[in-house]
């Protein structure tokens, strides 16, 4: 289906998100820090982004202005367990980011992946 690019630097909920997506079809590229995501986006040039926001080299936030910077249309998905519309109004002037609470459910998390990718005009539609 999609190729995907996950970052989160708790290896306990990296590998539930990889074998979630896995299972779903999607090919998963992996990332620990903020860093280690930003070479793994130039080098695997994936359909759809999905970051924690708190991780320990920069956060999520950091993470996706530079991916903007690189591509301002890929869909990403930020993961959190803080408040979405604090962050929702620091993210509004980018297009195509999307939140997901931690704790609200993988069948939820796959479903919002699978819209997102479904979006006309998104990569991997």
């Amino acid at each position: 289906m999609a190729k995907i690019l996950v970052a989160d630097d708790a290896p306990a909920v990296l590998e539930v998100l990889e074998d979630t997506l896995s299972l779903d079809g999607h090919e998963v590229v992996r990332a620990m820090t903020g860093g280690e995501a930003l070479r793994r986006f130039q080098e695997a040039r994936p359909q759809l982004v999905v970051l924690d926001i708190m991780m320990p080299d920069m956060d999520g936030l950091v993470v996706l202005d530079s991916i903007r910077r690189l591509d301002d249309q890929i869909p990403v998905i930020l993961i959190t367990g803080l408040d979405g519309e604090l962050l929702a109004k620091k993210v509004e002037h980018y297009s195509s980011v999307f939140f997901f609470q931690k704790g609200s459910g993988l069948d939820r998390f796959v479903d919002l992946v699978n819209r997102t990718l479904a979006v006309p005009g998104q990569a991997g539609s």
